[in-house]
């Protein structure tokens, strides 16, 4: 009787996980509210709706593409899900049982971040039409609210105090729909931020930026390249919260041209050192994100005069 009342469990157990994942395939949970997952998940845990207040950030609308903050609930739920398709679908970074439900990349920070939306109006279907995100976090919201999330990796102790809270802004989450990766989204999301930091006037911008996977060695090259071209100065260095101090920073290790280096740097981090960005003395092994990230640091007044007139002017 023991034993039949075992296979019986074992039985119910398996299409209890079968009716999971046919729930998860075909139901979008992006367009469920946090009240109604709530009830399913009964988890304290889950995602609360975050408080989105009004803007006076404007509108931008070139062609097909409206450029602006996230306002409605929908919209930073649809930001969330490109963010999950990319970062856990596509780069395979560790997911929670509840991620895996929602199909939502969510953290506490994005309860009262900025965030930074493309929309393509002709997006056919019933698609999510948010094809291109950032998350922007002011110095002066980030310190009521718990910090920066870069600070969960970086000393940022430094930048900190060599700048006026409100002077800062972190860039995070960046990502745009592999359909749409020509450049120009990207070219829309910098148009957006530059009318940000005229709008708060901000001196800093801040940031992790990654190497996709966690084998330092591999990136041994690029790695003592960075750190011998693009080290911030001494009075607003920043150092990774971990020792981060290996052998692979040598310039021995760099035994190929610079610029031959400099191209293979993954598009994000180049983007950030084209405008004047430079790296931390160190680096940080993200292992839930599959990632080596770098914090790239760059003073807006010290952008490329290139990027200045292109952006700012």
């Amino acid at each position: 009787m023991k034993h039949l009342k075992l296979i019986l469990a074992k039985k119910y157990f398996i299409g209890a996980k079968m009716l999971l994942n046919r729930l998860r395939e075909n139901l979008d949970f992006s367009q469920i509210y946090g009240r109604h997952l709530n009830f399913f998940l009964k988890s304290k845990s889950f995602p609360l709706e975050p408080t989105i207040k009004n803007k006076i950030f404007p509108k931008i609308e070139l062609r097909d593409f409206v450029i602006k903050l996230a306002d409605k609930k929908s919209e930073l739920n649809k930001a969330q899900a490109l963010r999950y398709s990319i970062f856990y679908k596509e780069k395979k970074a560790k997911s929670t049982f509840q991620k895996k439900i929602t199909r939502l990349d969510y953290d506490k920070i994005d309860k009262f971040a900025d965030h930074l939306i493309v929309i393509d109006k002709k997006r056919k279907g019933n698609k999510n039409k948010v094809v291109g995100t950032y998350r922007l976090i002011r110095g002066d919201i980030a310190s009521r609210f718990g910090g920066f999330y870069t600070s969960s990796e970086f000393d940022l102790t430094n930048i900190l105090n060599s700048y006026n809270h409100k002077q800062i802004l972190e860039l995070g989450r960046s990502c745009v729909h592999k359909d749409y990766r020509n450049g120009a989204i990207m070219n829309l999301l910098w148009k957006a931020i530059a009318e940000y930091i005229k709008l708060y006037d901000i001196k800093v911008l801040l940031g992790c930026a990654s190497f996709q996977g966690t084998n330092v060695q591999k990136l041994s090259k690029e790695l003592s390249y960075l750190r011998s071209n693009f080290s911030l100065p001494d009075e607003i260095s920043v150092k990774s919260l971990v020792n981060s101090n290996y052998p692979v920073y040598n310039r021995n290790n760099i035994n190929e041209s610079g610029l031959r280096i400099f191209v293979k740097l993954p598009p994000l981090i180049k983007g950030y050192l084209r405008v004047g960005g430079r790296v931390s003395d160190g680096f940080f092994i993200d292992y839930d994100f599959n990632t080596i990230d770098l914090c790239v640091v760059v003073e807006t007044d010290n952008i490329d005069e290139k990027y200045r007139n292109k952006y700012l002017n």
